[in-house]
């Protein structure tokens, strides 16, 4: 084999520009190794890492429970609780409804206590979910636009839901979620004691007046809520505001309801 160092100038110009055209632009070795005679290099041994604690392991998950027993279940937690901070612990620690999986918070209560008008939703939406509060993110910003519209505020209502947790992708409860979540429902407003309720929306007025009218059927129209128990409160549905930010040439409707409330209510007190 010719050595590099033995060629002309010339020579070396030959083989490289043949290097070249062939694709090769890359110097090579004057020798070409022996690949199948090199040993091949030891592998050096990984060192020991540090033994480490075991990752935790997640919660095993309760067995699913048949839906009469759940239903069976919610309903005996809620006739044991005598105050709303009881049914509060009662519902946050209440397991046999698979919306509690995927929700981050239980939204119990919003408003403030012992007002005469309570307000119940369908469930939490994405905002609610994320902050653990009540009407919260812009359909909370239509919400105190409507009360504002009608002289009041937050802290003229008791908020509730008739289910806890959101349900993925905004949906409404579906029938065995409601009915699972119904009896704590009930017993919040027993407890809380309003003189009259305003459901907003679709799911709300369906499952508390027991009825699979709509709401456009339904809105506008005073109508009585009758526990298990039955306690009786005078109650009139109205569209939500997350409904309303979908549809804003709806809130005529949610309008003219509010002027209902209005009345309802009374004219607000001021402060001399």
């Amino acid at each position: 084999m010719v050595n590099a160092a033995d060629m002309t100038r010339g020579e070396l110009e030959s083989l490289l520009r043949f290097y070249a055209e062939s694709g090769l632009d890359y110097p090579l070795a004057d020798e070409a190794p022996d690949r199948f005679e090199t040993a091949a290099p030891a592998q050096a041994k990984p060192a020991e890492s540090p033994k480490q604690a075991p990752p935790p392991v997640a919660p095993a998950r309760a067995p699913a429970m048949p839906d009469s027993e759940a239903i069976a279940l919610a309903t005996k937690c809620a006739a044991q609780v005598e105050t709303l901070d009881d049914l509060r612990r009662a519902v946050e620690t209440f397991d046999a409804c698979n919306l509690k999986l995927t929700a981050r918070h239980t939204v119990f209560e919003g408003g403030l206590r012992g007002a005469a008008m309570m307000m119940v939703s369908d469930a939490p939406g994405r905002d609610d979910d994320a902050s653990g509060e009540a009407l919260t993110g812009p359909e909370g910003q239509l919400f105190d636009r409507m009360l504002a519209a009608i002289g009041r505020s937050r802290d003229d209502c008791y908020l509730g839901f008739t289910v806890p947790w959101r349900v993925p992708g905004n949906a409404g409860p579906s029938k065995l979620q409601a009915a699972i979540c119904k009896p704590f429902i009930e017993r919040q407003i027993e407890l809380a004691r309003p003189q009259f309720l305003v459901l907003l929306g679709n799911g709300a007025a369906r499952i508390l007046l027991d009825t699979s009218d709509n709401i456009l059927q339904l809105r506008g129209h005073w109508k009585t809520v009758r526990t298990k128990s039955g306690f009786e409160v005078p109650a009139i549905a109205t569209l939500q505001p997350r409904f309303l930010l979908e549809q804003p040439a709806q809130k005529r409707f949610a309008w003219a309801d509010l002027l209902q409330i209005r009345d309802r209510l009374g004219t607000p007190q001021t402060q001399g």
